[in-house]
């Protein structure tokens, strides 16, 4: 691949960026539903992502259509200025403060845009992550939600440092000029390597890729429960918003250091042994957060859950590439629409479930759902050898 730096600078820093303007509406929760500022209510606050994950989902699937006919570039683009529309929106919100119909309308037009940046910009860093160091590609793949899980992590904790000045919106607008910096960065590159993908409408998937889906959906629940719902229920097991806003940032800090740990031990070691033990140790651990409430043993597990999910995505991301070679844009197309339906189920319905049930025992049974990912992956190890960077495509289309 020619200009391999700039390249690692789109793919790494790109995602740094995306994983922050994904995490600054989540994080933004206590400002909105402030009464003294937006009054939002809970209700409003868990609505303003659902034109998220519908614009997510149809981003990422027409994704290889678009690029098929007009390029990756002109999809990075669209899709990083997208997140930037998306942080000055949120900018503008904060103008319109005490104007409670005004602000949530800019807010629902602003997460509309993060589903679409967030569909397209993932969508194409994926096979471009993939593509990036041949030798490595799960190592690669890995750093990229590695930078995702980073900026995930650091938008709670900024967001709480700048709330109590009530200079929030420095983040926002901060983000938005650096993006723009980004958008024309890319408008200098070729992504050639990326446009002779085979036309998504003469291709035929066999049932092996919606085993992939189905298994991305499973883990987008458990992440959703936790990312979205993680604050709520440690403050249900009796820790202060404070103690409760840091045991989420502390899921997205593990998600990200579980990450960046993983990628490295991939470059010398044989590390499906993580892989496949990590929904396990999930499902244990949502099963047992629940007996205790006490602030560190709820913060430490917090941390731990992300750990254990840090390398189901970015390694079933990197698998099913490999099988599907000639397919990588469709395959990351796929991938990202079905973690972003997996977490739209977990967000959507856990707020309606939780009025008839504890939320602890809502846990226990994201945990047997963990254990349903376990399942999968035994399963579809049937059929490949995951130590075995060479898996080829016709041994799946019998």
């Amino acid at each position: 691949m020619k200009n391999k730096w700039q390249k690692s600078i789109v793919v790494y820093f790109g995602g740094l960026l995306t994983g922050l303007a994904l995490i600054l509406y989540p994080a933004m929760g206590p400002i909105f539903t402030d009464p003294a500022q937006f009054a939002f209510t809970n209700t409003q606050f868990g609505r303003i992502f659902i034109p998220q994950i519908v614009f997510a989902i149809l981003a990422a699937l027409s994704a290889p259509f678009f690029v098929t006919r007009f390029g990756t570039k002109k999809a990075l683009l669209i899709g990083l200025f997208s997140l930037t529309i998306t942080t000055a929106t949120l900018l503008l919100s904060h103008f319109f403060i005490h104007e409670k119909a005004v602000a949530l309308l800019i807010v629902f037009t602003g997460t509309s845009f993060l589903g679409l940046g967030f569909g397209l910009v993932i969508t194409v860093l994926n096979p471009l992550a993939f593509k990036l160091f041949p030798k490595n590609e799960l190592a690669s793949v890995t750093g990229l939600h590695f930078a995702l899980g980073l900026g995930t992590a650091g938008a709670p904790l900024l967001i709480g440092i700048l709330q109590h000045s009530g200079n929030w919106w420095y983040l926002p607008l901060y983000t938005s000029l650096t993006l723009l910096s980004l958008v024309i960065f890319v408008f200098t590159q070729s992504f050639k390597e990326l446009d002779e993908i085979s036309d998504p409408k003469t291709q035929k998937f066999p049932l092996r890729l919606w085993g992939f889906v189905a298994l991305i959906v499973f883990y987008g629940i458990c992440e959703g429960a936790m990312g979205s719902y993680g604050s709520v229920f440690l403050k249900s097991q009796g820790l202060s918003i404070k103690y409760a806003s840091f045991g989420l940032a502390m899921f997205w800090s593990g998600l990200a250091f579980g990450r960046i740990s993983y990628s490295l031990l991939s470059i010398r070691f044989k590390v499906s042994w993580i892989y496949i033990s990590a929904p396990i140790l999930l499902a244990l651990l949502l099963f047992i957060i629940p007996m205790s409430h006490n602030v560190i043993y709820n913060i430490v597990a917090m941390a731990l859950a992300g750990i254990f999910m840090s390398s189901i995505f970015p390694n079933t991301v990197s698998w099913a590439t490999k099988e599907f070679l000639g397919n990588s844009m469709v395959v990351s197309a796929f991938m990202v629409a079905a973690l972003q339906f997996g977490t739209g189920i977990s967000t959507n319905f856990l707020g309606y479930l939780s009025i008839n049930y504890s939320l602890g025992l809502l846990l226990r049974y994201i945990g047997g759902i963990a254990f349903l990912v376990f399942i999968l992956i035994m399963i579809m190890r049937k059929y490949a050898n995951l130590d075995n960077p060479e898996v080829k495509l016709k041994r799946f289309k019998k």
